[in-house]
């Protein structure tokens, strides 16, 4: 099969015509076919053993080229001597033997270039000489053993330099003085050995990355080599299959000669940290200690704004000395590892009157007889809270009496009792609620009494009574959320809306009511179609009168999705209101006939005069 042919057999043709993709399409060259105006092409995993200055040369509107896995060895003299304009090239995963030192030359607006395992061995083997634009160097997964040649990336523009999983040992004073302030640059995963004392000293970074280099020596000597390093991130971690190393307290005191503002330990063991083994960080705000094995922590960093503890072994939110983090304004201790459950107690968190965002979710917490104003109190500041995926709770008849402030609370897939009609009614600035999978009674007509700035309700999962979406009890919540612009209501088990159910919320610019059993559709219940967005997906709607659709306006959509539309005479009125107005139904080539072997509402507009 020639190329022509399998062009038009294989190759997609996305967009307008400028975006290309002939990814394993079994090439050997560029199809004459191929349009010269083409902006994007995805040449992926085809195969071109050599790149000449004629391989492109009729592409000379490329903006992005991919080129992955093509079995590229060898890339001649000016190459893009027509690409003046592309600005990403991929060359990952290529055996590349030779590139010429013109080879770049003329990608004077190039700004992302990957070479992931593409067989570099030395720096210097890269033409980047030209290129004066460049943004991000990916050289990930090769097999580079030095640093020498790293003055020659000293680009204007240059942001981002990875060298992750390579086989860099030592790294010296001198390799480092070209770059420029305000990088990222990343070594994460060589085995490091050596860094020489003060090598990144007065040097200026935005992100460091030394993740997974701890195979050959301790955290100590990574520490002595950026004495006197400024970044605003500095990565430190490991990964699930890195081999368990413990720091020590002791290995840690070279970082007081660091100015950072966020430090990443993930995964990483700690055998004796004291109170005092961070206090020289007087810059430190965000502190993450995912997955750290901790059980209990008693440091202190007057500092720190930012405390991320997910996925420990805490037994008791008491077990962490809040006190030492009085400037906290973000805690994260999602997804708690003990088996037992956290607990919760009353006043564990009352030290922190600044915290704005609490995260608690997915940790078995326990909080004893009753939740949860005594545990959450001192939070008087706080504006997100979640609570989501943990043990059911009793509620205090004001749970949140606590935290006037919020704006946010998600209690997704937590079950509770109430003991008050209306326990959010204190909470007066609350725009996002998320109730979904609680089996929350919303019979309760007081539920959101109080809710008069709530903008987004989730109720997705909780079964309704009955199946029907009442004007009565609806219109009676909705009274206390006049400004409700965002309504889920999907998988609730509805079987039917009343008319003028949804008819107070005159914001309302979202609603979900999919996954449900709903057997007709009726739009008559909203306040107005003119700006709306209704999803309808995976009911059992069959007929859809025109007039439901007809008055949507022009920024308006539905989407009718996985429903068992007929396709027949029945909906003839609506089938041709979709013709004229496609684009107001989203997921239209989902949206299918009901039949043995179905076929999308588009493919039968197509050929309507073929089926009725």
């Amino acid at each position: 099969m020639n190329n022509i042919t399998l062009l038009a057999e294989i190759i997609v043709n996305v967009k307008n015509g400028d975006d290309w993709c002939c990814s394993d399409c079994f090439l050997r060259s560029v199809p004459d076919k191929l349009p010269s105006s083409v902006r994007t092409l995805d040449f992926s995993f085809n195969y071109l053993s050599s790149l000449y200055n004629t391989t492109f040369h009729r592409l000379n509107e490329l903006v992005s080229l991919d080129l992955t896995r093509c079995g590229i060895a060898f890339i001649y003299d000016d190459i893009f001597q027509n690409q003046q304009k592309l600005e990403h090239l991929i060359l990952t995963g290529n055996p590349i033997v030779f590139i010429a030192d013109t080879a770049f030359s003329a990608l004077i607006n190039l700004k992302y270039l990957s070479m992931v395992q593409a067989s570099v061995n030395k720096l210097t083997d890269i033409p980047i000489a030209n290129l004066n634009n460049l943004e991000i160097l990916d050289l990930s997964g090769n097999d580079i053993q030095s640093l020498k040649g790293l003055d020659n990336f000293y680009q204007e523009r240059l942001k981002k330099l990875r060298l992750d999983k390579n086989s860099i040992e030592k790294i010296e004073r001198d390799d480092l003085r070209a770059l420029k302030d305000g990088m990222d640059i990343s070594f994460k995963g060589n085995d490091i050995v050596s860094i020489e004392a003060g090598a990144f000293e007065a040097l200026k970074f935005h992100s460091l990355d030394f993740s997974d280099c701890f195979n050959k020596v301790d955290i100590s000597v990574i520490l002595t080599g950026l004495r006197g390093v400024t970044t605003n991130i500095l990565k430190l971690g490991v990964y699930k299959d890195s081999p368990k190393t413990f720091i020590q307290s002791l290995s840690l005191q070279n970082l007081s000669d660091v100015t950072v503002q966020e430090i990443n330990f993930q995964l990483q063991h700690f055998k004796d940290l004291k109170t005092t083994t961070f206090e020289g960080l007087t810059n430190l705000e965000r502190l993450d200690f995912t997955r750290t094995h901790m059980s209990f922590l008693n440091i202190h960093i007057s500092s720190l704004i930012h405390l991320v503890l997910n996925e420990n072994n805490f037994e008791d939110i008491c077990n962490i000395s809040m006190a030492n983090f009085s400037d906290l304004t973000h805690l994260s201790i999602r997804g708690n590892l003990w088996s037992k459950g956290l607990t919760l107690q009353k006043s564990c968190l009352a030290s922190l009157s600044l915290l704005e965002r609490l995260d608690l979710s997915h940790s078995n917490l326990k909080t004893g007889a009753s939740c949860c104003a005594n545990q959450l109190s001192g939070l008087s500041n706080l504006k997100h809270l979640n609570l989501s995926y943990n043990f059911a709770m009793q509620w205090d008849p004001l749970p949140f009496n606590a935290t006037p402030q919020l704006r946010l609370l998600d209690c997704s897939h937590l079950y509770f009792t109430l003991n008050s009609s209306a326990p959010f009614q204190n909470l007066l600035l609350l725009e996002t609620l998320n109730l979904s999978y609680t089996s929350v009674d919303l019979s309760n007509l007081h539920l959101f009494e109080g809710l008069k700035k709530l903008r987004l309700l989730n109720l997705k999962g909780n079964i309704i009574q009955g199946g029907t979406v009442t004007e009565t009890t609806f219109s009676a919540h909705f009274l206390n959320t006049p400004l409700l612009q965002n309504l889920i209501l999907s998988a609730c088990g509805i079987t039917s809306i009343e008319k003028k159910a949804f008819q107070v919320l005159s914001q309302l610019v979202y609603a979900d009511l999919s996954e449900n059993e709903l057997l007709l559709l009726t739009t008559s219940a909203f306040f107005s179609l003119k700006q709306i967005h209704l999803n309808f997906a995976r009911n059992t709607i069959v007929t859809v009168e025109v007039r439901d659709v007809e008055d949507l306006g022009e920024n308006s959509s539905i989407d009718l999705s996985h429903n068992p539309l007929a396709c027949n005479c029945t909906n003839i009125q609506f089938i041709n209101w979709v013709k004229a107005n496609g684009r107001k139904m989203k997921h239209l080539e989902e949206t299918v006939c009901a039949a043995t072997k179905p076929k999308s509402i588009d493919y039968i507009i197509s050929n309507t005069a073929t089926h009725f």
